[in-house]
């Protein structure tokens, strides 16, 4: 394993400048006189997406360009990334705000009304933004109580910049009625026209920069502010299916190295992969140093569960609590997902393992090792045959298992099954045959045969 680590050195160093290096935000080295920043969501909204958002509201605040302009073509996303976002547009934000949409539906649409103005492109939509839950059957409405919120939620929002509040409370609860968009039983999601005609949006305009002329920002450049790497593969492992992958390898790789010491490459690349996986989920996700503390402490539990302490026990429960309450709070939303993911590569794992590997201490585990039959050959001197073990008859041996008080003892070099005189027998006593019936031999230890038939 540390030969492993002094080969992987050079590799980890590179990996962390390549992290350092990816962070610098892309875009902030332009000029930002007579400047307009464009701001892309064009992604399901997670907390990679708020992450990056917030970052490039600080920079504007930093930098002062003319107006921070948010381009939406998203389906939605998490509440609580939403919700950060939101958050940033309405109170941190010390420039004018600016959205125009090509489709925003769910979050996006909440995030779309936070800025000052709105600007509706050909073919777009705005809307449908009932909350749901993950569930392990599906998708499905949240309570009552959560939905209450987000209608209040919204309402707020398009109160606080002059929008129609019961259009927009219709996106979330398809119960509000509004003659000529909405009947009760279905939310309201706008076109273009519509959402002007209804004061969720300020304008129509055939792109950007007619956008932008219509505000009165025509003469300012526009510069796009997109994700720097560092950002890009934030947004990546906030997909459950990446988190999962990249756990799984970490966690695999580590256990695969206790198992099997001094082979190096699993170790090696389950570093590498935990070390993505840490050093991304502080960028995309909510994760602070108590969540990579729950994750160590759960691979320690893990390996101490394998090699100290042999059995599924206390610490292996431990460990697996730690990392699921570790992934609980990374992922939120996200979590119930990035779990059953793991839970699937991880048996995948463990399956080719046990192919590709069948002779490995990590096979050795899930094998059966103790021989329950080994009857003698028929060559045996005195044998009289497979069926018959009247040869045993006094002879002495050792247990080779606790006889409870069945079991297997060694007679010679030659493994049988025993059952002890009704007396529990541990393993490694000394034993005796008292008699044989066909297949069954009869055993005493051998302190107890003599204590009945003392000497003299």
């Amino acid at each position: 394993m540390r030969t492993a680590l002094r080969r992987l050195r050079p590799a980890l160093l590179g990996l962390s400048l390549l992290v350092v290096l990816a962070s610098a935000p892309a875009g902030l080295a332009q000029s930002v006189a007579n400047s307009v920043w464009l701001v892309p969501i064009e992604t399901e909204i997670t907390p990679a997406t708020a992450q990056f958002v917030k970052s490039r509201i600080a920079a504007a605040n930093r930098e002062q360009p003319l107006a921070l302009l948010f381009y939406l073509d998203t389906p939605g996303g998490q509440i609580s990334a939403m919700q950060a976002i939101v958050d940033g547009i309405l109170n941190d934000a010390q420039v004018p705000t600016l959205a125009v949409v090509q489709n925003a539906f769910s979050a996006g649409a909440l995030i779309a009304m936070s800025a000052e103005k709105v600007a509706m492109l050909p073919g777009s939509s705005i809307g449908a933004a009932l909350p749901i839950t993950l569930t392990p059957t599906g998708a499905k409405p949240v309570n009552e109580k959560f939905n209450s919120a987000m209608r209040g939620e919204f309402r707020s929002v398009a109160e606080a910049r002059g929008r129609n509040a019961q259009v927009a409370e219709g996106m979330v609860d398809p119960s509000v009625v509004v003659p000529g968009i909405a009947t009760d039983k279905e939310l309201i999601t706008l076109t273009a026209k519509e959402a002007v005609d209804n004061n969720i949006a300020n304008i129509q305009a055939s792109n950007v920069r007619d956008a932008l002329q219509q505000w009165g920002y025509g003469g300012a450049s526009v510069v796009r502010q997109s994700p720097n790497l560092s950002e890009r593969l934030a947004t990546a492992i906030t997909n459950p299916i990446v988190a999962a992958a990249l756990l799984v390898i970490g966690l695999g790789g580590l256990l695969i190295e206790i198992f099997t010491p001094g082979f190096g490459v699993p170790g090696g690349l389950g570093l590498v992969a935990l070390t993505l996986f840490a050093a991304w989920a502080f960028l995309a996700t909510p994760a602070g140093p108590l969540d990579i503390v729950l994750i160590i402490a759960g691979v320690l539990l893990l390996a101490a569960e394998v090699l100290i302490i042999p059995g599924f026990g206390v610490a292996g429960v431990l460990g697996i609590a730690a990392i699921i309450v570790a992934v609980v709070r990374i992922f939120q939303d996200s979590a119930p997902a990035v779990l059953g993911y793991s839970a699937l590569f991880g048996g995948v794992l463990v399956a080719a393992l046990l192919w590709i590997l069948p002779n490995s201490r990590i096979a050795s585990a899930f094998r059966l090792t103790t021989r329950l039959t080994n009857p003698p050959s028929p060559t045996a001197p005195g044998a009289p045959g497979n069926a018959d073990r009247a040869y045993l008859a006094g002879r002495e041996g050792v247990a080779v298992s606790d006889l409870r008080p069945a079991g297997v003892a060694r007679f010679d070099g030659e493994r049988v099954d025993v059952v002890s005189e009704g007396d529990f027998i541990s393993s490694g006593s000394d034993i005796v045959v008292l008699r044989v019936e066909g297949m069954r031999v009869t055993v005493r230890t051998k302190e107890t045969a003599a204590d009945e038939n003392p000497t003299t």
